[in-house]
């Protein structure tokens, strides 16, 4: 974890894997488009300069989705546990209205999933196109309450707008939490992850 000002946040690498996985659902398909229209040019015909351009454009981006979408797993699982684990010595505090919403993962899933459907990646302009348009959405993701809205963590968390009392203030933000039912006037812990984002366990859990 790293620190701004007050307020501890996840390091890049955690921010860019929590990235990755919140759009492997599109990596997926993009990589078995790809596949699916290149089949008939999977056969290994040495490693000359032809060759290799031929792989780059009809596999190029389905390799390189492949592998940040491993690396983006791994850092996911890795970034979870580790959160957790610090979590247990978050601050208490006490909800006084909850608002779900796991709904927004799916309206995330709408906007970067159906622009894509039709488009064909085989060429060097779809490649540079498809990289391009993911480096600016990372920049927007890492900054903004997105960090959350994340299909994939949605699988295994529930997303909460709160307002809570911490001591004798009043106060808001996004939480994550494993709980599927969270009422108002529950106690839990919580840990910050970013501005008014946080990851929260319920203390009868412990």
């Amino acid at each position: 974890m790293g620190k701004k000002g007050n307020i501890n946040n996840l390091h890049g690498i955690a921010q860019f894997a929590l990235f990755v996985t919140s759009y492997i659902p599109l990596f997926l398909l993009i990589i078995f488009r790809q596949l699916f229209e290149n089949f008939s040019f999977l056969n290994f015909s040495g490693l000359d300069y032809p060759s290799i351009k031929l792989f780059i454009t009809k596999f190029g981006l389905s390799t390189f989705l492949s592998l940040i979408s491993i690396f983006g797993g791994f850092g996911f699982w890795l970034t979870l546990r580790n959160i957790k684990s610090v979590a247990e010595n978050g601050r208490p505090i006490r909800i006084k209205d909850v608002k779900n919403k796991n709904s927004e993962a799916i309206g995330y899933i709408a906007t970067y999933i159906i622009p894509f459907l039709f488009q064909s990646f085989n060429g060097y302009y779809e490649f540079v196109s498809v990289i391009f348009l993911l480096f600016i959405i990372y920049r927007i993701y890492i900054n903004s309450s997105l960090l959350l809205i994340n299909p994939v963590l949605s699988v295994f968390y529930s997303i909460y707008e709160v307002i809570y009392i911490d001591g004798s203030n009043e106060r808001n933000g996004l939480i994550i939490i494993e709980d599927n039912y969270l009422q108002d006037n529950e106690e839990l812990k919580i840990y910050e992850i970013g501005h008014k984002l946080f990851f929260a366990i319920n203390n009868s859990e412990e």
